[in-house]
């Protein structure tokens, strides 16, 4: 499981809004597609990525109207990237060190998004491999014991 190669789980189909798009456009999209997460471009660049959380913590928490606030302004910018041909092995270190839950996932070739790995990507691959037996903190130190390789 931990050398499947990052092209083979991730989720090719990424929502977008612009960066000018509001806060109300994003959670909308959100709930029609159920997701965690939308990304944000600028002359169709990716800038940065919202969340749920991101949402709550930097709007509602202010008693700010989503209708008013853009998606730049909420967006988190320092993106967090990984090659389709790294491994899964390489994407839980990467989210545990940077304690995320969504990695872009970059051509190598062109360094283009095409597509994006989140933790609920990588339970349900192990839920299909039946690996659930094995303990969360089992997982956790293969990978921190194997982060040298």
């Amino acid at each position: 499981m931990y050398s499947t190669k990052v092209k083979d789980l991730m989720n090719k189909e990424i929502v977008a809004v612009s960066a000018n798009d509001s806060l109300e456009k994003v959670a909308q999209l959100m709930v029609e597609n159920h997701i965690g997460s939308v990304l944000v471009h600028q002359d169709q660049e990716p800038i940065g990525i919202i969340t749920k959380r991101d949402i709550i913590e930097r709007v509602i928490l202010y008693c700010q109207d989503p209708c008013e606030i853009k998606a730049k302004d909420v967006a988190t910018k320092d993106l967090i990237t990984i090659s389709s041909g790294e491994t899964i092995k390489d994407v839980l270190m990467l989210m545990y060190k940077h304690k995320i839950k969504r990695i872009l996932v970059k051509n190598p070739d062109n360094f283009e998004v095409e597509g994006i790995i989140t933790t609920h990507d990588l339970i349900a691959a192990f839920n299909a491999l039946e690996l659930q037996s094995t303990s969360p903190k089992e997982v956790l130190s293969t990978i921190t014991s194997n982060s040298d390789t």
